[in-house]
């Protein structure tokens, strides 16, 4: 009995000095701060150039919100998009993009246009926009290398050339849509050369409320022109309900410039025949490069 007492206590005295020398284990699975990179903001300093629908044609316009609605940025690690930024203009950082990037080489590109959405940056080389329509758009397209976190100041470049309809003779009441219908330009850009790289069947409409009866009156469209010269073929309709057509005039062989507007001033309505189509005065300012055209 007392062997088997001694056996215990000595087994007892055996398992506390093991335990005693043994450490404590430390689940140490806490996951360290994950790096998201490095801090890079992009402000937009100014506009090439102030937009068209103002008709001021200064160098320097520094107000997004005077310039358009939206901002899209995208961020590209070779063939590879690895940021997105839309911004609207009603976002209280409008103009200032912010985005965490590792070390390395990107592309950026940077667009800002009024159109009904954001632009679709599938890449660098092409970018198309909501339902193929072209607003008044700038762009920026850069190569940077990223090390360390960086504040870039951007200027913003114009993309399109505009053609705009300046009617001379009164509105008739029964017109209630202008339709634009041209080829010769692109609806899609390339960030990488600045034009246009698809040709494109481009259609817009206006609407023509009550107060513009009556009077004259003027029509913008855009496109983006191909790096080679362009020349767009414009049919412009007017019509009323029903869609009966008004009055309709052809404008063959305009001359667009990226950063151009291409007027052409006459009567639309008087006097509108196929044979009297090319007495509209086309004539060009430097400025903004306009071109405008009697008719």
């Amino acid at each position: 009995m007392e062997k088997t007492l001694l056996k215990l206590c000595l087994a007892l005295l055996i398992s506390l000095g093991m335990s005693s020398c043994e450490k404590p284990v430390i689940d140490d699975i806490t996951p360290s701060p994950v790096d998201d990179g490095f801090a890079i903001t992009f402000n937009i300093t100014h506009f090439e150039q102030a937009p068209f629908a103002t008709q001021v044609y200064s160098r320097a316009s520094n107000d997004a919100a005077d310039v358009c609605t939206h901002i899209n940025l995208a961020v590209f690690s070779g063939d590879t998009k690895v940021k997105t930024i839309n911004q609207t203009s009603t976002d209280a950082d409008f103009g200032k993009l912010s985005v965490s990037l590792q070390e390395g080489n990107y592309t950026v590109v940077i667009l800002a246009h009024s159109c009904q959405g954001n632009a679709t940056i599938t890449s660098p080389a092409e970018i198309k926009f909501p339902n193929n329509k072209v607003t008044d758009t700038f762009f920026y397209c850069q190569d940077i290398s990223v090390g360390q976190n960086q504040s870039l100041d951007v200027v913003l470049h114009r993309a399109v050339a505009m053609f705009e309809l300046n009617i001379t003779d009164n509105m008739p009441a029964e017109v209630n849509l202008m339709t634009f219908k041209y080829t010769g330009g692109s609806s899609t850009f390339n960030a990488l050369t600045g034009y246009g790289c698809v040709n494109s069947r481009q259609t817009e409409t206006r609407d023509v409320t009550a107060d513009m009866h009556g009077k004259p009156s003027k029509f913008q469209v855009y496109t983006f022109p191909h790096e080679a010269a362009d020349k767009l073929k414009i049919t412009a309709t007017a019509s009323g309900a029903g869609d009966a057509m008004v009055a309709e005039r052809e404008f063959d062989e305009v001359p667009v410039e990226i950063n151009q507007i291409t007027r052409y001033t006459g009567e639309f309505f008087s006097g509108s025949s196929q044979s009297e189509s090319n007495v509209f005065r086309i004539s060009i300012e430097d400025e903004w490069h306009e071109a405008n055209y009697d008719f």
